[in-house]
């Protein structure tokens, strides 16, 4: 059950913000958007998709990291419940697929001083791989594991629902990102792994379970996991937005 954390990890892309240091420019591919306008979220909509591809490499300026493949160094998840608990470090994750998305739907709203939004995306496919190490306990039986793991989810459908609100910082209004949250669904998903039992008998029958009922596990573990996702895609997206006046990012139509 360990290595289902690393499925939730696949679903999230998880970043570090650095403090902004000065104004950048938008790049070419953003489209303006108008936060008074009555198709805000259409033309939201367009922007981010019109972005996806473009950010296949990054964006330096806004420090903003490489979707394809994206890379985390490495990222601790607990959990815990009745008699059973569980730790795992993931390490050197690569993340393939995030730049595929197709962005179905936005709902928008926006005024002087907020701004919230959702966002209905679905992705075709995406592949994690990476290395993890973990410490699982149920009741006085405890086991370790570290090894290799893969994993492969296909037609991925969630809503990134976001709100923030206006603060000033030397003199300048910026939209701060407070809150983050989504619940991915997942049509299907294959997973791979070593070292989950030295045995490899015993760890291929594990790996056959997991995979047989990964829905499961998945429904259980997918709740739990907000505490650690939420603060890293608030991070991300503030590395946008923080960098970005509020007047240049969302300007009103008469400006």
């Amino acid at each position: 059950m360990k290595l289902l954390f690393v499925l939730l990890g696949a679903l999230c892309v998880c970043g570090t913000m650095a403090a902004p240091q000065k104004e950048v420019e938008l790049p070419v591919f953003m489209e303006i958007c108008y936060r008074d306008s009555p198709v805000l979220g259409s033309c939201i909509k367009n922007s981010i998709q019109r972005m996806l591809p473009e950010m296949t490499a990054g964006i330096e300026a806004f420090g903003f990291p490489g979707l394809d493949p994206y890379e985390t160094k490495s990222t601790y998840i607990d959990y815990k419940r009745n008699q059973m608990s569980a730790s795992l470090h993931v390490k050197n994750a690569k993340t393939y697929g995030m730049s595929k998305a197709r962005i179905l739907d936005v709902r928008a709203s926006a005024t002087d001083k907020f701004l919230n939004l959702a966002v209905d995306v679905h992705f075709p496919e995406i592949v994690m791989e990476g290395y993890f190490k973990g410490e699982g306990r149920f009741n006085s039986i405890k086991l370790a594991s570290k090894g290799y793991f893969n994993n492969t989810m296909t037609d991925v459908t969630t809503t990134w629902m976001m709100s923030g609100h206006v603060k000033e910082r030397n003199g300048e209004e910026y939209l701060e990102i407070e809150t983050f949250d989504m619940a991915p669904e997942v049509a299907s998903m294959k997973i791979y792994a070593t070292g989950l039992f030295p045995d490899p008998e015993l760890n291929q029958v594990a790996l056959e379970f997991v995979n047989q009922y990964w829905p499961m596990f998945y429904k259980e573990l997918l709740p739990n996991s907000r505490q650690v996702w939420e603060p890293e895609m608030v991070a991300l997206v503030n590395k946008i937005f923080l960098n970005v006046p509020y007047r240049r990012l969302l300007p009103k139509q008469q400006e």
